[in-house]
């Protein structure tokens, strides 16, 4: 099996707001292979981001449902052109809440009850959710990233394989250039690309890829044709990280 990462990045621009979910869904759409089993998970995206940080929901509940109904509910229309361009495609997907089964404490996860979504798996499905908040037993509720999510899945059902899809061609050097492989032997001594816009989100997924025991990571431009094809066929394109 394996985990589909659909970053913001590749939804929307960072800075602008131009979606590009449309274009990305049809293409992750085209390019899934029907032999395989998956499991995707979706960034927030730009407009995620902004309403995030204007509603300050990073900071736990604070009496302010509609705000966060408002937020979860511009995500999902992502993730209703995505399933839409998926099952097009004659890929059967199917939107599964996380609010529904997951919970935290402090933040950290405690409960997050995989059998629903593996079950959906097993019978043909592709489970298909985003990042979302959770109910939180200390703070009410809390923001989990796509990033987040999709290491969680992966590590509670063993994913041969973690794909993050993304606005670059994989994890860059201080020239720019793609770095091909990524492990524990050589990761003291790489020096990334350091643009803050983009240092900060890959960081945290090499960080998140070091803590999986099994599962092979590929970071790729999901703004590409044939770049995931390509990955699915098992073709050395993006970077590879393995922990």
């Amino acid at each position: 099996m394996k985990i589909l990462k659909i970053g913001g990045s590749a939804l929307t621009d960072k800075k602008t707001g131009e979606s590009y979910v449309k274009e990305v869904a049809s293409r992750v759409a085209r390019e899934l292979r029907k032999d395989e089993k998956y499991v995707i998970v979706h960034g927030v995206g730009y407009i995620g981001h902004t309403l995030a940080k204007k509603y300050r929901l990073h900071l736990g509940f604070k009496n302010n449902p509609l705000e966060w109904a408002y937020l979860r509910a511009k995500v999902n229309e992502m993730t209703r052109d995505i399933v839409l361009a998926l099952t097009e495609q004659g890929h059967p997907a199917i939107e599964i809440s996380l609010p529904d089964i997951i919970r935290t404490h402090n933040g950290k996860i405690i409960f997050f009850d995989l059998e629903v979504v593996n079950d959906f798996i097993q019978k043909g499905f592709i489970p298909v959710m985003h990042g979302d908040g959770a109910i939180d037993d200390v703070l009410g509720l809390v923001v989990l990233s796509g990033d987040k999510i999709a290491t969680e899945i992966a590590i509670r059902l063993n994913a041969e394989e973690l794909i993050y899809g993304t606005d670059v061609d994989g994890i860059l050097d201080v020239k720019g250039e793609v770095i091909k492989s990524i492990n524990r032997k050589n990761i003291e001594t790489l020096k990334f690309w350091d643009n803050n816009d983009f240092s900060g989100g890959m960081r945290n997924k090499v960080k998140e890829a070091m803590n999986l025991n099994g599962t092979v990571v590929k970071i790729i431009n999901l703004r590409k044709d044939g770049m995931l094809a390509r990955v699915l066929n098992g073709e050395n394109v993006g970077t590879t990280i393995e922990g």
